[in-house]
């Protein structure tokens, strides 16, 4: 009726886990967070995401095993750099009741208000909003001076 493609994704049972990144070569990754849904959604909806403001809660930082949370911050971080991100970026996960990492999306342009999952993230990790600011305008301005020095043929 709307299209004639569809495009159709196995439903993943598991904890939606969130963590922010910070850099460029040498990305940082924050504590992780979990987004946790309300029942009457079911999953991570678009009514539960932006309409309903009881419809899903952000704890943060999540409580996982030290290990764990190691390995869910390399992740981010290396999914990061491998797809040459710069400045920003939040890294979507799920975490399998088998204990399974599986990657779902990177955000490059995460939201930055006071609700907002990348500076909460960074906040609950003890960098604060301020500083988190002057890190962004630092990595923008050394991004910046890297490809001010490429040379360029001139045709």
């Amino acid at each position: 009726k709307f299209d004639h493609k569809v495009l159709v994704e196995e439903a993943i049972q598991g904890r939606e886990i969130e963590t922010a990144v910070l850099g460029g070569d040498r990305p940082e990754a924050s504590l992780p967070g979990e987004i946790v849904t309300h029942s009457r959604h079911g999953f991570y909806s678009y009514d539960s995401k932006y309409i309903d403001p009881e419809g899903a809660q952000l704890r943060a930082p999540v409580k996982l095993e030290a290990a764990l949370e190691k390995q869910v911050r390399e992740l981010a971080a290396r999914v990061f750099k491998t797809l040459c991100c710069q400045g920003m970026g939040r890294v979507d996960m799920f975490l399998t009741p088998d204990g399974r990492l599986l990657v779902n999306e990177i955000n490059t342009i995460p939201g930055f208000t006071g609700i907002s999952m990348y500076p909460k993230l960074w906040e609950v990790t003890g960098l604060q909003t301020p500083k988190l600011l002057d890190r962004l305008i630092e990595i923008a301005l050394e991004g910046h001076r890297q490809q001010a020095a490429l040379q360029h043929n001139r045709v």
